[in-house]
């Protein structure tokens, strides 16, 4: 039976979502059982498959080959597309976890120079010092300038003097001309020097950046480094206390099998014991019948031993013989040689038991056997 039809997946790019589109294909491929069948056929719940197919999460090695070898994929095939497929996701959140750290960087960058822009309007600062400078170079232009106006008035108004003022104002023009050369020569300076400054500063922070930067990527190698080995490590002691379970359960197994044994042993024990008291039960009634048929040769109504020797034969006591008084089984009458006295005894022929080492029952018929005891490991 066909499942219903999925919503169409973000166009994320991420590499999650391009696995789960695949595993979305090969579904359709199959004939797109629905998750039901899924968890029916191959096993696990509907969250995994949801996960799977949704790109929400990736799924684990053995459930991605339990449901490639459903859909009749090729296993290997696709446990090498889930192992690049992980690392692509991971590569692309290492590198957006460098770019979101990039940009803290760059924001704390324009903080810093909101600072030193600040700092340029500080009146302390060595920005409002060339400022102050090149308004003082400023104002020698200007006094220059006002000096060389005075002069010209002066040389205008003293016409009676022009040849010697001739002579003198060239050379206040060139003393008024260096003046101002030298205010514009040091003003030049003053403005070359700030932006020289300010350039080095900029350097500067974008070094201190990228310092700054290379720490952080080192930072996050390390981490990650430091993660891989924690995971290989994790994965060991996991594989040690599998090895251990697994250990153990070899032990329960086999103890199992021994008293699986035990048991065995006790039963067999337990049918010979049984064997046993019934012989047992057997010889006690036949020592019964046998008493009775010796009171009734003593009291001389041997009519009735043929009955009792026949409840003797069904109790499996074949061997009947009569002595010499006409006695039949196996009770005999003995005579005393010393006081003249009858006495009657009786024989008992015991049957040997079944199994080798079974406990003998005697002349007493209250003789007790003794029941075996469990082994303990």
């Amino acid at each position: 039976m066909a499942g219903r039809k999925l919503k169409p997946l973000p166009d994320d790019g991420r590499p999650r979502t391009h696995f789960a589109q695949a595993l979305r294909d090969l579904r359709d491929q199959a004939g797109s059982p629905s998750y039901r069948i899924l968890v029916e056929k191959v096993g696990y719940t509907l969250a995994t498959y949801s996960s799977m197919f949704n790109g929400d999460a990736f799924p684990e090695r053995d459930q991605l080959l339990d449901l490639v070898g459903y859909l009749n994929g090729d296993p290997k095939e696709w446990s090498r597309r889930l192992a690049q497929a992980v690392a692509a996701e991971e590569k692309r959140s290492r590198r957006f976890d460098a770019q979101g750290e990039l940009a803290a960087e760059l924001e704390a960058l324009k903080v810093e120079l909101e600072g030193y822009r600040v700092i340029a309007n500080d009146p302390d600062s060595i920005f409002a010092q060339a400022a102050r400078m090149q308004e003082d170079a400023q104002k020698r232009i200007n006094f220059g300038l006002e000096l060389e106006s005075n002069l010209n008035a002066a040389i205008a108004s003293l016409g009676n003097h022009l040849n010697e003022a001739q002579k003198s104002v060239p050379v206040a023009q060139a003393e008024a001309q260096a003046v101002v050369k030298r205010g514009r020569a040091r003003a030049r300076e003053i403005e070359y020097s700030a932006h020289k400054e300010f350039q080095a500063q900029l350097e500067s922070a974008e070094r201190r950046s990228k310092e700054l930067i290379a720490r952080a990527e080192a930072e996050a190698s390390r981490i990650i480094d430091k993660a891989g080995v924690e995971s290989r490590r994790i994965r060991a002691d996991a594989g040690r206390i599998v090895d251990q379970l697994l250990l153990e359960g070899d032990q329960y197994l086999e103890e199992a099998r021994v008293d699986r044994l035990q048991g065995e042993l006790e039963r067999q024990r337990g049918e010979a014991l049984v064997e046993r008291m019934k012989l047992r039960a057997k010889i006690d009634l036949a020592q019964v019948i046998m008493q009775a048929q010796q009171a009734l040769a003593d009291a001389g109504a041997m009519e009735h031993s043929d009955l009792l020797d026949i409840l003797l034969q069904d109790l499996g006591i074949n061997e009947m013989s009569v002595d010499s008084d006409g006695v039949k089984g196996r009770h005999r009458k003995l005579v005393s040689g010393s006081s003249g006295e009858d006495q009657s005894s009786r024989d008992v022929l015991m049957a040997e038991p079944a199994e080798a080492g079974a406990a003998s029952v005697g002349e007493k018929g209250d003789e007790k056997v003794p029941l075996p005891r469990r082994r303990t490991p």
